[in-house]
């Protein structure tokens, strides 16, 4: 309770709240146990029939891989995390947002952020990218080969699910299945012509295009579905399955949960690859509590007051201001993370702002170095390329319009703009203004940032008028293309930027919110799906990422590949650079679980 209120009316409002209080903040009705047997569970009896129905790629089983294939195993790469890792213990995390409103590993009505985290937790895919050298490592299969277009796995033996029960190579044919039937296939359809399931232990990904890395590109897109557990799918899956927990093949499972305020991970305790070389030294936590702060100032409250053991941020504000005059046991950590980062910017709508020249005078009228400066006190660093973090694949020398007032002018006026009311706005001949609304989510960084571009647009005769929504309204709204212009960023393609997803003709959801259909653009992403040598990647790319800036459909704000965290003293993390940001993602340093408690100084 806030402080300041008074003795009797704080009795007062948990007398008056005692039931709503029970009901919104017990503990969670838990899912069932998992069955005793560990028997693999039966396939539906329809289930190759609705998979002939299914429209966009084929699905099928049949046949056996042929001989001679070259079989890889990805073996070779580095180790990953520290020989001095101790499993036990537990970490106390937060996730600064909405609770999860369900469970559902797809197809979510109201996706969130914590689906990420959560979903990347407790799977472990078919293969996964070295996060130094690039290369395949082995997932749920053991063996992979490539021949033509077609990338097959053979299915490790020993991969189970939290549950017990077997993985299995005609699992991914199902989650492929039933994700089509949810209408939540598009991307798979985009990319892959065919999944066949061939014999028992071999799954065969044709895809539509050659690709410079096959393996992980097939890999990323078909995600395992246990049969026992979604058996009882149909029409109504989004309801039915709303608090059900999946079965993962990860090193964690969803345990205790408290509506509301905390997601509780458990350790699988036989996990199948517990003692593999990629694997045997993450998830060492036995629980992972994920708390569910209102914003970051309660958070940097809970872990001061020893409530919570690790704290992750990218406000470079509250750093300052927080962590470098915290007490002295506290650890502070900053990471490098040179990998894909969701490209933070303003999104432009071509369906609500269709001309290119009002576009392009808006770029120039939008200070956004101003805006990094001032966000990250001079430590900053904006984009210029919608691809950041790929290495030689990012492009260099993509044209960045900055702010000039004297460009935007010309600009708005070849648009119409020519005249300037009383205010200073200018407006067209019938007196319609140039007023745009700008649609974001209120934070202390983001508030910042809109205020700026506000003065500035106003400086140049435009009116940006400031939309301030709840995540999923702002989300909704640029699903629906109900926006002009919308603060976005969206977690990156790997292994090689995905512009199809974003600006593809055919691109729709959270990840598309620019309506965009460009003839030179659509070539672009082609050459890139393509190329059949690096060099012919890299001249992609860069064509692709040209291309963009020209459409004028995309304001770049900035890059948080610095990443700070601080931390009790007995979290302890790998003290080598090549294991800091590992597997399953990058982007969080929590989300590798190559971190462990030391329980002798555990308070």
């Amino acid at each position: 309770m806030k402080k300041g209120w008074g003795i009797v009316g704080a009795l007062l409002l948990m007398l008056l709240s005692g039931a709503a209080w029970l009901a919104t903040h017990r503990t969670a009705p838990q899912p069932q146990a998992a069955e005793q047997s560990t028997a693999p569970a039966a396939y539906p009896g329809d289930m190759w029939e609705r998979a002939a129905r299914v429209t966009g790629f084929r699905l099928c089983c049949g046949g056996e891989p042929p001989a001679g294939l070259n079989w890889q195993d990805g073996m070779q790469e580095p180790e990953m995390g520290d020989s001095s890792a101790r499993k036990g213990g537990r970490m106390r995390r937060c996730n600064v947002g909405p609770y999860p409103a369900n469970f559902l590993a797809f197809g979510s009505p109201q996706p969130q952020f914590f689906h990420y985290n959560l979903f990347t937790a407790i799977e472990v895919p078919l293969v996964r990218r070295h996060p130094v050298t690039g290369n395949a490592i082995p997932g749920t299969a053991s063996q992979w080969s490539v021949d033509g277009r077609t990338v097959r796995f053979r299915m490790d033996a020993a991969a189970t699910y939290s549950n017990g029960r077997p993985v299995r190579a005609a699992d991914y044919a199902l989650g492929a299945l039933l994700r089509a039937e949810a209408g939540c296939a598009d991307a798979l359809a985009a990319a892959v012509e065919e999944v066949r399931v061939e014999g028992d232990e071999c799954l065969a990904v044709t895809l539509r295009a050659h690709t410079l890395q096959p393996v992980l590109t097939a890999a990323a897109l078909l995600h395992a579905a246990e049969p026992g557990f979604y058996a009882e799918f149909g029409s109504d899956y989004r309801k039915r399955y709303a608090h059900r927990i999946p079965p993962g093949t990860g090193g964690y499972t969803v345990g205790r949960t408290e509506r509301g305020r905390m997601i509780e991970l458990v350790r699988v305790r036989d996990w199948w690859a517990k003692d593999r070389k990629y694997y045997r030294y993450s998830c060492n936590a036995d629980t992972v509590e994920h708390h569910f702060p209102t914003d970051e100032a309660q958070a940097w409250e809970l872990l001061l007051k020893g409530r919570l053991d690790m704290l992750q941020t990218r406000n470079l504000t509250a750093w300052h201001q927080r962590a470098e005059t915290a007490p002295s046991p506290l650890q502070r950590h900053i990471f490098r993370a040179e990998y894909p980062l969701p490209p933070y910017g303003i999104a432009f709508n071509t369906r609500t702002l269709p001309c290119p020249h009002l576009r392009r005078g808006l770029m120039h009228a939008m200070d956004m170095d101003r805006a990094v400066q001032v966000i990250f006190r001079g430590a900053g660093e904006r984009l210029d390329t919608f691809a950041s973090g790929y290495g030689e694949l990012s492009p260099a020398g993509t044209p960045c319009l900055r702010f000039d007032a004297q460009a935007a002018r010309a600009a708005f006026a070849r648009a119409g703009y020519t005249a300037q009311g009383e205010d200073g706005i200018l407006q067209r001949e019938d007196g319609s203004r140039l007023s745009i609304r700008l649609t974001y989510t209120p934070h202390d960084k983001i508030s910042t940032l809109v205020n700026i571009l506000v003065q500035s647009a106003a400086a140049c005769g435009a009116e940006i008028v400031p939309d301030a929504v709840p995540w999923q309204t702002a989300q909704r709204k640029g699903e629906e293309h109900r926006h002009q212009l919308l603060f976005w960023a969206a977690m990156p393609g790997e292994p090689f930027p995905d512009y199809r997803r974003f600006f593809g003709a055919e691109a729709g959801g959270p990840d598309a919110p620019f309506g965009v259909n460009d003839a030179a653009l659509n070539a672009a992403m082609d050459a890139c799906e393509q190329a059949r040598t690096r060099d012919e990647l890299i001249r992609a790319i860069a064509a692709a990422d040209t291309r963009i800036a020209e459409l004028c459909i995309w304001l770049p704000g900035w890059k948080e590949n610095v990443v700070r965290l601080i931390c009790h003293p007995h979290v302890r993390f790998p003290n080598c650079d090549t294991c800091r940001f590992s597997t399953p993602t990058p982007y969080e340093v929590e989300d590798a679980h190559l971190y462990w408690i030391d329980t002798t100084s555990t308070p």
